[in-house]
């Protein structure tokens, strides 16, 4: 896993999350920008899956192996749903729930984070 490619996942999630939220505030439904910045942050999740399971496979061992693979792909399931939501959704709540499964990415990764560092420190 690479530590700045995860930070990087992190910060992004939680601004699209705080942009989100506050389209959700303000009772407007996600704009083009935010969808687009969903894709790009889902794109970014599929590099550091495959990074990391790369890198399990490749030989790194972590103490919890299995819940971090566990979580290195059902990291990929959230903002898809949320895209979804949203584009059904073209109200405020569509806003919320590309904010909500935006930060629940963000927390996924911080776990994954700790998974790796406990495993490889």
């Amino acid at each position: 896993m690479i530590q700045g490619l995860a930070i990087g996942v992190l910060a992004a999630g939680l601004l699209l999350g705080a942009w989100t939220g506050i389209q959700a505030y303000r009772r407007r439904p996600t704009t083009d920008a935010q969808m687009v910045g969903a894709i790009v942050l889902e794109a970014a999740l599929l590099v550091q899956t495959a990074i990391a399971i790369g890198k399990l496979v490749g030989g790194a061992e972590l103490d919890e192996s299995v819940t971090f693979v566990a979580y290195s792909i059902g990291i990929l399931l959230p903002l898809p749903l949320g895209f979804y939501l949203a584009r059904i959704e073209r109200t405020r709540w569509g806003s919320l729930s590309l904010c909500f499964t935006a930060v629940v990415v963000a927390v996924m990764t911080l776990r994954l984070m700790q998974l790796w560092q406990a495993g490889s420190g």
